[in-house]
């Protein structure tokens, strides 16, 4: 196991065939609810301290992304080396069309910044634990309080990157919030897994309070296409199908064992292809209207999309 993920081996190839979508997908209103934008790093430095440092993926080669899978919508979601500095994020939003954004936020925060943030597209907050993966339960459980304190203000969600370790002891924390919360990247669960942590998760879709992406695909696994990751994407979604969301993770930052905190030097995006884990989605749900609920009418609520 890594530091934020459950890294398991496939047992076989993939089963899956060609990531080639069919002409009907995806269907029209489609959301990609997980991606990030970088730089221009001239325009916009990263923090000084950071697990890594990116190449650039600018807001021109998201549209060009979505244009070419022919994805209606999208969510960005503030990336660990930016911290607090939503600058980034906020020009590429006001870019490009029908878009939302996951923010991070100071603890303390005034009530017109947070108004501002809410006009601007923002209807939600991320704690982000598992990028450096040393954080303390109560350091996330503070965390977690204190990004729920500004949530309330607007009816914003609380998004969480935690390992999967942390899900069952956090599982009362988030039961309890004023607001829902969002677990990113199937909660890092291993395909496959039977664990306390992978019950809890269930649970907590169970309880309609909680969301789950099943995106970022190659975290929870070495080989992306595991065909095993189908049957994880559709316990998740049996246990509550209207409260599962997609995301593509583009630009697929570099692997954690590359990273060299604070050090200057770029590190490459992982080769990984956006359409195939796309493809993926119609094999992993298995039905169409299931497809259309997680694609479309899921983020439409969670996010707001008009």
């Amino acid at each position: 196991m890594g530091t934020t993920a459950e890294h398991v081996a496939a047992p076989c190839p993939a089963a899956y065939g060609p990531a080639m979508p069919s002409p009907a997908f995806p269907p029209p209103g489609a959301t990609d609810c997980h991606v990030h934008v970088i730089g221009p790093k001239p325009r916009f430095p990263l923090a000084p301290a950071r697990s890594y440092t990116p190449m650039d993926a600018p807001s021109e080669a998201l549209a060009a992304m979505l244009a070419r899978l022919k994805l209606d919508r999208v969510v960005l979601v503030q990336p660990s080396f930016y911290r607090t500095d939503n600058a980034c994020m906020l020009d590429a939003m006001a870019k490009l069309k029908n878009t939302r954004g996951v923010a991070v936020l100071p603890d303390k925060v005034a009530a017109a910044e947070l108004d501002r943030q809410q006009e601007q597209g923002i209807p939600g907050l991320r704690v982000n634990n598992a990028t450096a993966g040393t954080a303390s339960l109560d350091a996330m459980r503070r965390d977690i309080a204190a990004a729920a304190r500004l949530c309330e203000r607007h009816g914003w969600h609380v998004q969480l990157f935690v390992p999967s370790t942390a899900i069952e002891p956090l599982a009362p924390v988030l039961t309890a919030l004023p607001v829902d919360s969002v677990i990113d990247h199937f909660g890092l669960i291993a395909p496959g897994a039977d664990t306390p942590s992978s019950r809890a998760l269930l649970r907590l879709l169970e309880g309609g309070k909680t969301w789950v992406k099943i995106s970022g695909a190659y975290r929870i696994t070495i080989n992306w296409r595991d065909p095993r990751i189908g049957p994880l994407a559709r316990t998740l979604c049996a246990a509550n199908p209207q409260r599962i969301v997609w995301g593509s993770d583009w630009p697929h930052t570099p692997k954690h064992s590359q990273r060299k905190p604070n050090a200057e030097q770029e590190l490459p995006f992982q080769a990984i292809d956006t359409a195939g884990l796309l493809a993926l989605v119609p094999h992993w749900l298995e039905s169409d209207r299931l497809m259309r609920r997680v694609m479309v009418s899921n983020p439409k609520k969670l996010y707001d999309f008009t």
